[in-house]
């Protein structure tokens, strides 16, 4: 009785992260400059048909000086000795410099980006995958005066291929 309320309880914590929209857990991080970028899917695992898109945030590393920090960055109302950590280092404003494309057997599409209201530093685009397998997406522009392009596969493994609905279809 306790492990089925233990599995209830985990269930529960994962349909309500999914719905608040907060990022799955399997991203992949990548330092580029002094930017670190993580990246994936905005629900995990992707499956056909269903309504989904990437999401990624950008977060200033360790070892930034103010020389080398993008001009875009998120502003915070900081009073002395007051630490608002979770936006600290954030980098806003990306979506008017950053451009996405997605790309799938030999097909590719641009994708319009938008930031996450609240969440400076986190964006996002919408997509629904119409077919299962391994998407590539190239994330390419500025942030500041540092040259962006590079590129994130789910055939890399860290985060998920888009599988096809019919695994969580019944009946």
């Amino acid at each position: 009785m306790k492990r089925l309320a233990f599995l209830a309880l985990i269930g529960l914590v994962l349909v309500v992260t999914a719905a608040l929209g907060i990022p799955a857990f399997a991203h992949e991080g990548r330092e580029v400059g002094e930017v670190e970028i993580v990246f994936g899917w905005r629900v995990e695992p992707a499956y056909t048909g269903i309504f989904n898109g990437p999401e990624f945030t950008v977060k200033m590393h360790g070892g930034e000086d103010e020389h080398s920090e993008p001009e875009a960055t998120a502003e915070a109302d900081h009073s002395e000795g007051e630490s608002h950590s979770e936006d600290e280092g954030m980098v806003a404003g990306l979506e008017e410099t950053l451009q996405l494309e997605v790309s799938y057997g030999g097909q590719s599409k641009m994708l319009r980006l938008r930031a996450v209201f609240g969440q400076p530093g986190h964006y996002t685009a919408d997509l629904i995958p119409t077919q299962p397998g391994d998407y590539t997406f190239r994330l390419f522009g500025t942030i500041g005066d540092l040259e962006v392009d590079e590129t994130f596969s789910s055939a890399e493994g860290e985060f998920s291929s888009v599988e096809p609905i019919s695994d969580i279809q019944f009946p």
